[in-house]
């Protein structure tokens, strides 16, 4: 995936911010938006996640385990 150390240290940082930011968008909208389109938003960030962990941050974090955050299994998507 990414060989540099020092890309692959920004791209972890930076996607798990985008984690967080994109999780904090699912807490405004089910407190903003009707029930039913809070659903339809959730699938689709929880498509987003998917491609985030999995497709991205595990497949990072295999090359590179010292990026790999203490508490990663922790607090993937719930």
């Amino acid at each position: 995936m990414i060989s540099d150390p020092d890309v692959a240290a920004d791209v972890s940082r930076l996607l798990q911010q985008t984690f967080q930011t994109l999780g904090e968008s699912v807490v405004d909208v089910n407190r903003r938006c009707s029930k039913e389109e809070a659903a339809a938003y959730r699938e689709k960030i929880g498509d987003i996640f998917y491609i985030i962990v999995f497709k991205l941050l595990e497949p990072l974090y295999e090359q590179h385990p010292h990026l790999k955050p203490s508490d990663w299994d922790q607090t993937q998507v719930p």
